[in-house]
């Protein structure tokens, strides 16, 4: 008897089929059985029956029906106003929204223009700062230039001194002769000398008279010094005393002698004012000078001033002559009445 080559395989398919069959029934019935139990419990809490503890999971709670009713109201209640209520805040937010964003934009517009100002501030700091530096180094050379200048100026003054003193010195001896006043005084810088012995005796008590006077021996008081010594000299002679009373330039030396004698200090300054007082008493000689001299209403007051506060003995002795010049040759009822005064 021949079998069915293929007989064999099917029966091991259909044995796997039946099997698998036979766990889905009993999947089904498992799950049959599980639904029955849900349906019970459901049926418990809808009686009112409390469901045992084991049956509930830790996160399930138990609502009534009258609470679930009335949670459903509710709820249905926040569907209908919620809508209402997300729209007013929203639009009130998105106003809010709107003007936050324009001042954040104005502050914006605001800081960008203050950060310009600020790189406006400071470019104009760093020229400011370089043209400083510049004035500087400009101010620190011109320093550097007047010192240089000043030093140069105060040689040359030194030098000029030196030079002026040794000149007017020889000039000075020289000017004891009679012949060379008159060459003194028929020269072309005649009136020019004069003017020079008026401003360089003014300058020197400008220059000291409120300050520490100079020691007698250094060569711009030998300078002065042996101008004055040379203007007295020509007033010894009479062509002299004539021409320096005739001449502005000689009436402003006794001006300038005058103030002097008023104020330069007593005492330090005893060696010129003795030979300005011996110029003057040399002018007072002359006709045309004792008249100039008696028209100075300040001169008898400084004269007497002078003997009465002078140390210096050859001084005060010389202030006498011109005092007995002044009042013996010439009598005058103004000068007189001012000599009873003093």
């Amino acid at each position: 008897m021949l079998e069915c080559p293929y007989s064999s395989g099917c029966d091991d398919g259909l044995a796997r089929s039946l099997g698998t069959l036979a766990n889905l029934l009993c999947e089904v019935k498992c799950n049959v059985n599980d639904i029955q139990h849900e349906w019970t419990d459901l049926q418990k809490v809808m009686s009112g029956i409390p469901v045992p503890q084991n049956l509930m999971n830790s996160d399930d709670v138990i609502v009534s029906q009258t609470s679930l009713h009335k949670m459903s109201m509710e709820l249905g209640q926040l569907k209908l106003l919620l809508p209402k209520l997300l729209s007013q805040t929203l639009l009130a937010s998105t106003k809010k929204l709107t003007l936050l964003e324009e001042e954040s934009e104005k502050r914006k517009k605001e800081s960008d223009q203050l950060k310009g100002e600020v790189v406006h501030w400071k470019n104009q700091l760093a020229t400011a700062v370089a043209h400083v530096q510049k004035e500087k180094a400009v101010q620190l050379e011109l320093q550097v230039s007047i010192k240089d200048l000043t030093d140069q100026l105060s040689q040359q003054s030194e030098f000029s001194f030196s030079l002026g003193s040794v000149c007017c010195t020889l000039l000075w001896r020289l000017s004891r002769q009679e012949d060379c006043v008159q060459i003194l005084v028929s020269g072309s810088k005649s009136a020019e000398f004069l003017a020079l012995v008026s401003s360089s005796v003014d300058s020197y008590l400008n220059t000291y008279m409120d300050d520490q006077w100079p020691d007698q021996s250094s060569d711009e008081a030998a300078f002065i010094l042996a101008l004055c010594g040379t203007v007295t000299n020509i007033a010894a002679s009479a062509l002299g005393r004539e021409h320096l009373a005739s001449s502005l330039q000689g009436q402003a030396v006794v001006d300038t002698f005058i103030a002097f004698i008023k104020k330069a200090p007593l005492g330090n300054s005893a060696n010129m004012k003795s030979l300005m007082l011996m110029f003057l008493y040399n002018i007072s000689i002359n006709q045309k000078g004792v008249k100039y001299l008696c028209s100075k209403p300040g001169l008898i007051p400084i004269m007497c001033w002078h003997i009465k506060e002078e140390s210096d003995t050859e001084c005060r002795v010389n202030t006498l002559r011109v005092l007995h010049s002044l009042t013996s040759d010439e009598v005058s009822v103004r000068i007189m009445h001012e000599l009873k005064e003093n």
